[in-house]
């Protein structure tokens, strides 16, 4: 017996067993004549015991179990999968977690090099004051400390408000997040994340105060009291810092930025596959007819009978029908299927497919056109030849350059000896789980022969048609259709309800919504990036236009055109933002690559969203510049230099 599960699986009866632990689960598939049964195993792993060998465990708990039965279901086959609890449950949200951690320490970034820069200036223009209190016996440290309290003040001050605005947010947010992010139930601010969310910004007020600390201790008091705090030059390698400083801005609000541009871009790719149905105009719901009311088959088939011509006769209905399980659906389904004449490769697995049962019109209410062959008709019963329709996904891979009509395949296992099921329709490419997923086989089966098609290990009490999703397509909006819709089944039967009754077009929406939310989340931050950046650049640029007020007084004095001194301060903004966009190409060269699981059909290199960026980022540097660039040109030369 292996050591992390006891299988609760013996020969001749198989039944579901749950144990919810908050550790890890097992997922084991009986793979037999009809198809596939799913049964969740929970167990708990022993210390120090891995997935990897949790799975070797359970493979070989499998085997040995299947060596028990008898030679008669010698053809059903355990494949069990070992996944732990935390990856089952967040796993696929992972990579947007790790890219909205990226987000915000671009943004907590920028912020921190605005705020030191701002901290630098607000240094510089009080060299006089420092250079008193220094010549009046004031220690270093003394000064030290004073800028270094500054600046700790500013990041607490900014902290707490950050902490308010993100209480008041966090409500407003919370309602706007898809319904399929994981545990957003547990969104919220608790001690835990206030202290870590204060000591972040204490920490980041004392690296931003460092630098300028260290400024205000090596001011020369000589030359500061000589020059009287008015103009002149900062003085030794401030003015240099403070263009890296604004190039660093740039450089990740360019990352930010592309890596907005390339969701975008993919988010814009994804709507414009086609999805092989028609989604307008279509209205979905699903029902399940409990076995207490609806416990033959003749009660399941005179229900959907009457509901499908009740539902006919509803003022704008085109076309009426019903499956097991509906494109771009949360269902999911699969079986197991054997096409005639087929040998696989060596070392291939199991043969998959989606089996979704139909009833009706099912294919016209829905839209999904049926490019060869025919529909299921009326004379497509259970004493009839068994017929399907498979998409082309499937004939391709099976029959490539074939007719696929006339083809025939099983359900099941080569080993299993079922009835086989001729092809008479071809459908287009339908995407069943959403536009970024794959294409898979599909194989669908006519409500009224699937009993037929389900051997002889079937459960007793199957019954065909007992639960699904109603299609139903009119020519009015699928929202004035639902009360119709609702009315018809309270006529047939006043206590059965229909859950997840809405348009096609919304079904579509809420499978997209993980997409678009990722999206519109880290465009915020390039937003708030691209702002932070603006802001930075103009301090730099004003501060600098400042100190070069007398230079520039001179040059107008002597004859040069406004014009031109314009074009002096906006050429230093356009060289610090060529410098930024070089160093953000790079930077995205790296960065971007970490989200290509994000991406659909989008390069993460792609050159017109990094051209596209860079010429925003170079937008944000000159228009950053013109104001300071008018303010200077506009100055009175001899006003200037009677001043100074």
């Amino acid at each position: 017996m292996p050591r992390e599960f006891e299988f609760p699986l013996v020969p001749g009866q198989l039944s579901r067993s749950e144990l919810w632990v908050p550790m890890s689960f097992m997922q084991a598939e009986l793979v037999q004549g009809a198809g596939n049964w799913g049964y969740n195993l929970v167990g708990r792993l022993r210390p120090g015991v891995t997935a990897t060998q949790a799975q070797q465990d359970a493979e070989g708990a499998a085997q040995e179990i299947m060596r028990n039965f008898p030679p008669a279901l010698a053809s059903r086959r355990i494949h069990p999968n070992v996944v732990m609890l935390e990856e089952a449950t967040v796993g696929e949200a992972r990579p947007l977690v790790r890219m909205l951690f990226l987000a915000v320490a671009v943004v907590l970034f920028i912020a921190c090099a605005n705020l030191a820069g701002l901290l630098l200036v607000r240094v510089i223009r009080h060299r006089r004051e420092i250079s008193v209190r220094r010549a009046l016996g004031a220690s270093n440290a003394v000064v030290f400390r004073q800028r270094l309290l500054e600046a700790l003040l500013l990041s607490a001050g900014g902290g707490l408000l950050g902490l308010a605005l993100a209480a008041v947010g966090l409500r407003v947010g919370v309602s706007l997040l898809p319904e399929t992010l994981p545990r957003i139930g547990s969104i919220g601010l608790d001690w835990q994340v206030v202290g870590f969310a204060l000591g972040v910004a204490l920490v980041t007020g004392l690296l931003c105060g460092l630098i300028p600390a260290i400024a205000a201790t090596r001011t020369r008091v000589n030359d500061a009291l000589k020059e009287g705090g008015r103009t002149g030059s900062a003085g030794g390698g401030q003015p240099l810092l403070r263009s890296v400083l604004v190039v660093l801005e740039l450089a990740v609000a360019l990352v930010l930025l592309t890596a907005s541009g390339l969701l975008l871009r993919s988010f814009e790719k994804m709507r414009s596959v086609n999805l092989g149905l028609k989604t307008d105009h279509l209205l979905t719901a699903k029902y399940a007819l409990p076995l207490q009311l609806y416990s033959t088959q003749a009660a399941v088939d005179a229900f959907n009978l009457r509901l499908s011509t009740r539902l006919k006769q509803l003022p704008g209905v085109e076309a009426v029908g019903a499956a097991t399980e509906i494109p771009m659906s949360t269902d999911y389904g699969q079986a197991t299927f054997t096409p005639e004449g087929y040998v696989p490769q060596k070392g291939a697995g199991l043969n998959i497919a989606w089996p979704p049962r139909v009833m009706g019109d099912f294919f016209r209410a829905a839209g999904i056109p049926i490019v060869r062959g025919r529909d299921f008709t009326g004379a497509d019963t259970a004493d009839a030849p068994l017929v399907i329709i498979v998409n082309k996904t499937l004939a391709d891979k099976y029959w490539p350059g074939q007719d696929p009509i006339g083809k025939r395949l099983h359900r099941g296992p080569r080993e299993a000896a079922l009835p086989w099921l001729t092809v008479v329709g071809e459908i287009g490419e339908v995407k069943q789980y959403g536009a970024d997923s794959p294409t898979l086989n599909q194989i669908y089966m006519a409500s009224a022969q699937a009993k037929a098609d389900a051997g002889p290990f079937a459960p007793p009490k199957m019954l065909t048609g007992n639960f699904g999703s109603i299609v139903l397509r009119a020519s009015l909006p699928p929202e004035q259709m639902a009360d119709g819709l609702r009315a018809a089944v309270r006529a047939i039967d006043p206590q059965l309800p229909l859950t997840d009754v809405e348009s096609m077009d919304r079904v579509v929406a809420e499978g997209e919504a993980p997409q678009r939310f990722n999206a519109a989340v880290i465009s915020c931050f390039a937003a708030a990036a691209l702002l932070l950046s603006l802001l930075g650049i103009y301090s730099v640029i004003a501060f600098s236009a400042a100190l070069r007020t007398q230079e520039m007084a001179i040059r107008l004095a002597l004859g040069a055109q406004r014009a031109a001194v314009m074009r002096l301060i906006l050429a230093s903004a356009v060289k610090l933002g060529v410098a930024g966009c070089g160093l953000g190409v790079i930077g995205a060269y790296f960065a971007t690559r970490l989200m290509r699981s994000m991406l659909f059909q989008v390069d993460p290199l792609d050159p017109a969203v990094l051209t596209l960026a860079a010429v925003c980022v170079l937008l944000v540097a000159v228009a950053a510049s013109v104001i300071p660039a008018r303010r200077v040109a506009a100055i009175d030369p001899m006003r200037a230099l009677h001043e100074d």
